[in-house]
């Protein structure tokens, strides 16, 4: 499949199956997505209160809402139009609708003027970048929208301890191709379903995606002048702890923040 074939098939499988599209979420709930983020770089919901907030690739809004219902002003951002419609009726169940707005647009299509650069005090992707046919270009566009001194929080697949995911894909290709009711149905079949079809489909249904070490996003962050603070889990030795996510069958998704530095001071070292 060409690039485009794959944007396309990815947008095909959320716009049928919105993610997360957790059953009617609380604000109990969705506060807990945002306490969940906020305790990775050592911080806990009232760290929100006031901040400017970009999110790319929001899915159904429950961290959105969640950021919103701490104080914070959200901007969300997701390609599949069906994902925008939950989000938004969500704010407004939630009474969030004036924190929180959504906008349908490909991470890979914003420009330089879109949302203004450097205006977020916080700029976030989780689980969107892997799923998109450019991720270092997504990543460089999130950070380009976080204020100096600003946070940037990514979360992807790690190539390491996704690699048991990484075979079923293997296998599913095989026998289902890029039929995605097919994947969706052989893979609940033969390994496993909690009952989501969301889940499902976002498990076995997606035709792309891509795999990720903590060494190359370090890089990344060397490139885009941020200086690394926190991550999920915490690592010591990377690739070592890495296979070690993978030996015990945990951690196939890790998040990492930095923070955004003045490009006059970007010697420091991450």
């Amino acid at each position: 499949m060409n690039n485009k074939q794959k944007e396309s098939a990815v947008k095909e499988l959320y716009e049928k199956y919105p993610y997360p599209s957790r059953d009617d979420p609380s604000e109990e709930d969705v506060k807990y997505f945002a306490k969940w983020v906020a305790k990775i770089f050592g911080e806990n919901t009232t760290f929100w209160k006031d901040k400017t907030v970009l999110e790319l690739g929001c899915g159904t809004g429950e961290l959105a809402c969640g950021l919103a219902l701490c104080g914070a002003s959200v901007t969300g951002i997701d390609f599949s139009s069906t994902s925008i419609k939950h989000a938004t009726s969500l704010a407004k169940k939630l009474g969030v609708a004036n924190k929180a707005k959504f906008i349908e647009k490909n991470i890979l299509e914003i420009t330089s003027d879109d949302f203004n650069r450097g205006k977020y005090d916080v700029c976030i992707a989780l689980g969107s970048l892997h799923h998109t046919v450019a991720p270092r270009k997504g990543f460089e566009i999130l950070s380009s929208k976080a204020k100096q001194n600003g946070l940037v929080i990514v979360g992807l697949y790690n190539k390491y301890s996704r690699a048991r995911q990484r075979v079923r894909r293997v296998i599913l290709r095989a026998f289902c191709g890029n039929d995605i009711e097919k994947r969706i149905t052989f893979g609940e079949k033969y390994f496993g379903t909690n009952g989501n079809k969301s889940w499902a489909a976002d498990k076995y249904g997606q035709i792309h995606e891509s795999y990720h070490s903590i060494l190359e996003v370090l890089k990344w962050f060397k490139e885009e002048n941020l200086v690394f603070i926190a991550s999920k889990p915490k690592f010591k030795m990377p690739i070592i702890d890495e296979i070690k996510w993978m030996m015990e069958k945990k951690e196939a998704f890790f998040v990492m923040v930095g923070k955004k530095e003045d490009k006059k001071r970007s010697g420091a070292k991450v």
